[in-house]
């Protein structure tokens, strides 16, 4: 299911390719906090029985469950906040303000809650067709595209769910334009990540073209971020 050793051998493999050296200890300690409540609530769970995400982050709210998680990875991560201030944080970090106490830490028990649902709902569905940067399981909006075994597909850096866009070549997730001399590719030598850039909805996103590169989802967000060095070569109007 989630291996540690395998998310941090992928970080140590294709890390330089983000653009930034990233922490690899720090990275290391937040997957197994979020490793640990995947795996805790995914044996509280036989079935998941939700509509939708919403649903089920709302049970476990409230259960308390969704609190007591957040009192407990404050601790790990040295914040030691409350179980009383646990909604709070977690609305303000909703709302952006991750200066606030335990916001960082409501939002990593989130995204483990998210993880687990994606899991859960790609068990049920597989990786479902949709022509959208956005999320199907959590809404949050993808930047990041993956090509394998022909096919173009987008990962959600937020739950790490995948789901297909298109079949041998590429089509703009926000308009669905797939003509191929209106979709422009900057990408290394290597020919590994790049930036897709589509003329007719000015939009542009990151993709990961070598298909040799395996890695959990989750992590393969973090390394097409490498693709944004390449947001010079866009038209200067964008």
């Amino acid at each position: 299911m989630n291996n540690i050793e395998e998310f941090v051998s992928s970080i140590r493999r294709y890390g330089h390719l983000a653009g930034f050296k990233i922490d690899i200890e720090i990275a290391r300690k937040i997957e197994e906090i979020q490793l640990n409540i995947i795996n805790d609530i995914n044996k509280m769970i036989s079935n998941l029985q939700y509509d939708d995400l919403n649903s089920f982050v709302s049970s476990l709210s409230q259960q308390g469950t969704l609190q007591e998680l957040i009192k407990e990875t404050s601790k790990s991560l040295g914040e030691e906040i409350e179980k009383k201030d646990a909604d709070n944080a977690l609305k303000e970090a909703l709302e952006g303000n991750m200066d606030f106490k335990g916001a960082k830490t409501s939002l990593i028990v989130l995204q483990a809650l998210s993880r687990l649902y994606a899991e859960k709902f790609e068990e049920k569905n597989g990786n479902i067709s949709n022509q959208s940067p956005y999320c199907p399981v959590c809404g949050s909006e993808s930047k990041t595209m993956i090509k394998t075994n022909n096919e173009y597909k987008m990962v959600c850096h937020f739950c790490g769910y995948t789901w297909k866009v298109s079949d041998k070549k590429i089509v703009c997730p926000y308009c669905g334009n797939d003509e191929e001399f209106s979709l422009g590719i900057f990408s290394d030598k290597e020919g590994r990540i790049g930036l897709v850039f589509c003329q007719k909805c000015k939009s542009s996103w990151r993709i990961i073209l070598d298909e040799s590169i395996k890695a959990p989802s989750i992590v393969l967000p973090l390394i097409a971020l490498g693709g944004e060095k390449f947001k010079g070569a866009l038209p200067k109007d964008i």
